[in-house]
């Protein structure tokens, strides 16, 4: 509960750490936690790929997609 932070640049790449394919829903969608090259992990949403696709380890890059209102939202593609 800190409130020492600051912002840091980062590579927009990394590697994921654990997760999660809704399958029954449509569109089937993934959840993850990414841990950034730079140290944190991130939850977020995994595009560019099948649902069987993805696998804890596989390195993945940062791409911004637009939410319902417009503004831009981190998910993480296939490096």
């Amino acid at each position: 509960m800190s409130t020492k932070t600051q912002w840091k640049a980062a590579s927009g790449r990394g590697t994921i750490y654990s997760y999660s394919t809704m399958q029954r829903v449509d569109p089937p969608y993934t959840l993850a936690y990414v841990t950034l090259d730079e140290g944190p992990t991130m939850l977020t949403n995994l595009v560019g790929a099948a649902p069987g696709g993805w696998r804890i380890g596989m390195k993945v890059a940062v791409r911004f997609e637009p939410s319902d209102d417009g503004t831009p939202v981190a998910v993480f593609a296939p490096a």
